[in-house]
């Protein structure tokens, strides 16, 4: 019954509203009404009938679960090159990655959820299996993945005990969807815990987070960064990575506070209005800056970081993090510089992280490896703890990070089981 509802009364009114969008939305909205309305995909390297004919392996990721995907993508395509990938997205954001993915023979946005959809994109791609990473599992596609007798795996999966998608009636939607798995691996013992009597009735299995195997992929094949940027001076390095202006209404009076220390501050948008404001914040405390993207030497105490996709490699030059969201509503992911050695401090707002949760009670040379800071003062302090920057709870926390890598291994395994080749 709540199935029937879904399907023929509430998500029917959703796709109406989605629709409005042509008119009120963004241009990126309107850019992602007209790829799901058409069946826009773009195509890499092989045509349409190419890709069909070899039965493609389909990887739906909504957004930033794109960045779960990515090391199961690369590692596919190594193994069997003669097998396509299909990736679909959910929002526009994930566009600019799948751009740059080479892995990929194909990509576009998930078709809408309607079974007619969902069974015309089968019918186009005829794909051998389907794996989705993290939670965007729609009930409709996958009921009709079942129907179709295509082998399913959710990946990478994660259930908060608050879940709303564990909650009510959303519960019995959850339950039907997750049903019609083939194996659901869920990323710890406490996301089965947290499915409740459902991680009874269906084929669930612990098996890690992709994300660690992502972050330690990157740090072993990283980006160049410009030699004379390099730090070489006495002082500390504190890399502020994916700031926003919450966050900097605190870290930037406690580092004008500190002493011996050099910053790089990587904020999340890096729009020239943005730059320019933050330069005019540090000109008021008196402090210098430089943008990453200026030739030369780094001499100034601030190195203003003006380009995207450079934050990994910039955190193999720091001494200590902070991790940016965590004063303004939810932190971004502490992993990549976790996986670099440095401990990481984060705001008030962290809850909303798992790694974040976990590595605070994880320890490294007798200090925590994530580390909560509720204002400048704790900042402060935190600036001025030594052992917070020892070179064995570096290598401590980087031995730590390792123990969780594997779970991409276990995702292949799955498929070379149930995947004719």
């Amino acid at each position: 019954m709540i199935f029937a509802l879904y399907r023929f009364v509430l998500f029917p009114g959703a796709w109406l509203i989605f629709q409005l969008g042509r008119w009120i939305g963004d241009d990126k909205w309107r850019a992602l009404l007209r790829a799901k309305n058409s069946g826009e995909f773009h195509f890499n390297r092989l045509s349409p009938k190419e890709l069909r004919a070899r039965r493609p392996l389909w990887v739906h990721a909504s957004s930033g679960e794109i960045e779960y995907a990515r090391p199961v993508l690369r590692e596919w395509k190594r193994r069997h090159p003669d097998i396509p990938l299909v990736v679909t997205y959910s929002s526009p954001s994930a566009v600019r990655i799948l751009r740059q993915l080479a892995e990929i023979d194909a990509w576009g946005a998930v078709p809408w959820e309607f079974r007619g959809s969902v069974e015309k994109f089968l019918r186009r791609f005829e794909p051998r299996a389907a794996l989705v990473a993290r939670t965007d599992l729609w009930p409709v596609m996958a009921d009709t993945l079942r129907r179709h007798d295509i082998p399913t795996l959710m990946f990478a999966a994660t259930f908060a005990e608050n879940s709303s998608r564990l909650r009510g009636l959303s519960r019995r939607l959850t339950a039907r969807s997750l049903s019609a798995l083939s194996e659901l691996q869920v990323v710890s013992e406490e996301d089965k815990q947290n499915l409740g009597d459902l991680s009874e009735r269906l084929p669930v299995r612990v098996s890690g987070d992709t994300r660690f195997d992502q972050v330690f992929n990157r740090l072993q094949n990283p980006q160049s960064l410009p030699a004379p940027l390099k730090p070489e001076g006495p002082e500390k390095i504190l890399v502020a990575g994916s700031t926003w202006p919450e966050d900097e209404a605190v870290l930037l009076p406690a580092f004008a506070a500190a002493k011996n220390w050099k910053m790089i501050l990587a904020p999340h948008e890096v729009s020239e209005e943005r730059l320019a404001a933050l330069e005019k914040k540090f000109a008021e405390m008196g402090l210098a800056t430089q943008r990453f993207s200026a030739e030369g030497r780094w001499t100034a105490p601030v190195l203003l970081v003006d380009r995207l996709g450079v934050l990994a490699e910039l955190y193999t030059w720091g001494d200590l993090a902070f991790v940016g969201g965590s004063f303004r509503r939810q932190v971004h992911s502490v992993m990549e510089p976790l996986a670099a050695g440095l401990r990481v401090l984060v705001g008030p707002f962290h809850l909303n992280n798992r790694e974040a949760l976990m590595f605070r009670e994880e320890f490294a040379d007798q200090d925590p490896l994530v580390l909560p800071v509720r204002d400048g003062a704790d900042m402060i302090a935190a600036l001025e703890k030594p052992s917070l920057l020892s070179a064995q709870g570096r290598d401590e926390i980087r031995d730590i990070l390792n123990l969780h890598r594997g779970a991409t291994e276990r995702v292949l395994r799955w498929c070379e089981t149930v995947v004719p080749n």
